[in-house]
């Protein structure tokens, strides 16, 4: 997986959570769609785009990286790049 399929999957599935109906790119910052109070629990926006995140780069064949503690504040283009090994 490149960076830029790993953008596009981002963007995917941030669409998915997008109910503030935001243009989704490559400098969206995360937490204008993602948030940990929309959900129930542990089962909101931000912890399911996570693990589907971390998921799709073990699947792909990559390293379960740690993520930056800030990463509901970067861009799409930003944190891809942090996270794919």
């Amino acid at each position: 997986m490149t960076v830029d399929q790993l953008k596009e999957v981002m963007k995917f599935h941030l669409n998915n959570f997008n109910d503030e109906d935001i243009d989704i790119d490559d400098e969206t910052i995360h937490n204008q769609v993602l948030s940990a109070s929309d959900g129930y629990g542990a089962a909101n926006s931000k912890n399911i785009y996570r693990s589907v995140m971390r998921w799709t780069l073990k699947k792909n064949g990559h390293q379960d990286k740690r993520w930056p503690n800030n990463w509901i504040d970067m861009s799409v283009a930003e944190l891809s790049s942090k996270i794919l090994s």
